[in-house]
């Protein structure tokens, strides 16, 4: 496993933290207290699935390490099929703190399915959650450009190339 793999499949899991930035950037005026917000939820919730994933990966034998990459197909799908709804909270911190929770699963997932493929490093979760805040981080800056609605059209990539990635590992497990 290598790390363009891990940085590869952090950015197509915080698409969904990129479209976010652009609903939260309109009611959250603090542009520091939500990327870091929702970076820190991402954080927790990955150094949760990367120690479960250490202890699954004790647990399961190798024939079931294909998991994590039904894992990332898993993903792939549900992002596919999932219709984003916009929380609408007069509070801009829980606001933050369940969008972060929402776009932070995915990372999760992602990191839950490295550490059963056996790529459970501590900086797994920093990589992650760091490219999700970049991404939100990112979104707020291009909030008043044309482009929002250019990058909107085209948000089923990232799930598709998940999905790709998922089968990619499962050919190389069965090979």
């Amino acid at each position: 496993m290598n790390l363009l793999f891990v940085v590869l499949g952090a950015f197509l899991v915080s698409i969904d933290s990129f479209i976010s930035g652009f609903s939260l950037s309109n009611s959250c005026k603090n542009k520091k207290q939500l990327v870091f917000g929702v970076a820190t939820v991402v954080l927790a919730l990955c150094f949760l699935t990367n120690y479960l994933g250490v202890f699954l990966q004790n647990v399961l034998t190798e024939k079931t390490a294909c998991l994590g990459g039904i894992i990332l197909i898993l993903i792939g799908v549900f992002n596919l099929l999932n219709i984003k709804k916009e929380i609408n909270y007069n509070k801009p911190f829980l606001k933050i703190l369940l969008v972060g929770f929402a776009v932070g699963l995915d990372g999760a997932f992602f990191n839950l399915s490295l550490s059963i493929m056996g790529f459970s490093h501590f900086y797994l979760p920093f990589i992650i959650a760091f490219v999700h805040g970049f991404m939100i981080y990112l979104s707020t800056l291009l909030y008043e450009t044309k482009i929002f609605n250019f990058v909107r059209k085209f948000s089923f990539i990232a799930p598709c190339i998940l999905i790709v990635l998922g089968v990619y590992k499962l050919l190389l497990f069965f090979l």
